[in-house]
């Protein structure tokens, strides 16, 4: 009977053990699939933000910078996936997992844009306004920063029109780098149209993009970014994503941005 006890116990260390998808030192699925969806997010910023991310050693560094957010080495990371690449059925629901987080990002920035089964209601060409931006308004800047963008997608809802602006806007407070803001739109005709600014300062800072009011847009997306100097402390305040009705100048107003096929 004294045994009992160490047996109960064994059992359950036993029981555990078994429910564990993983070994100790691999990834679990759960983080896994996190990891990924923001991996996912930071390739799709560093695609369409590529001026800010120029070379291999400032992609990895993003790359290493998401690493850092959720308290994984390269080097944990790099042993995870060989060990989910000889245990394809986990990696398969890992994938799964990572897929509805995205999805899911994708269901709150649509509702966030403004998505409505209510009737569209009327609105005067350069009257109403609203802000889309629904990340945090204030970020504050070091060097030690697991992240130094923030991304948006907006995707298109009722709401939308032909010839929509977009301005996005943001102050610096003690920066010290360069902001870079990114805005683009991709059209149903394959082509996607963008615009880009970079200026040091403490002053409010705008860009804006104007839709193609001749064509069909799908999305909105871009992102700012900051990287701080070293023992820098300094703020991005005031982040606003305001779009206005269009004007009758839609091609005057869209001089300067450009013009790609993606097919």
């Amino acid at each position: 009977m004294k045994r009992l006890p160490y047996i109960l116990f064994a059992s359950a260390v036993t029981l555990l053990s078994a429910c564990s998808k993983t070994p100790e030192g691999i990834i679990p699925p759960d983080r896994m699939a996190a990891l990924m969806a923001d991996i996912n997010v930071g390739s799709a910023v560093v695609e369409a933000e590529s001026k800010s991310y120029p070379t291999d050693s400032t992609r990895l560094l993003l790359k290493q910078s998401i690493y850092a957010h959720h308290g994984v080495t390269t080097e944990e990371m790099d042993t995870s996936l060989a060990w989910y690449g000889h245990h394809i059925d986990i990696y398969m629901e890992v994938c799964d997992k990572a897929e509805e987080i995205l999805q899911k990002r994708i269901a709150e920035a649509e509702q966030a844009g403004g998505k409505s089964t209510a009737p569209k209601r009327q609105m005067s060409l350069d009257g109403d306004s609203v802000n889309l931006w629904t990340s945090v308004s204030v970020k504050r800047n070091t060097p030690s920063d697991a992240t130094e963008f923030l991304p948006f997608t907006i995707f298109t809802d009722r709401n939308w029109e032909r010839g929509d602006r977009y301005a996005l806007s943001v102050k610096g407070i003690n920066t010290r780098s360069p902001i870079t803001m990114v805005m683009a739109t991709d059209y149903t005709d394959g082509t996607t149209e963008y615009t880009s600014s970079s200026g040091s300062g403490d002053d409010m800072r705008r860009l804006t993009l104007v839709l193609d009011s001749t064509k069909v847009a799908t999305r909105v997306y871009g992102s700012i970014y900051y990287s701080a100097a070293n023992g820098e402390v300094s703020y991005l305040d005031s982040i606003s994503l305001v779009r206005t009705r269009g004007r009758n100048d839609n091609v005057r107003a869209r001089h300067g941005q450009q013009i790609t096929r993606n097919r």
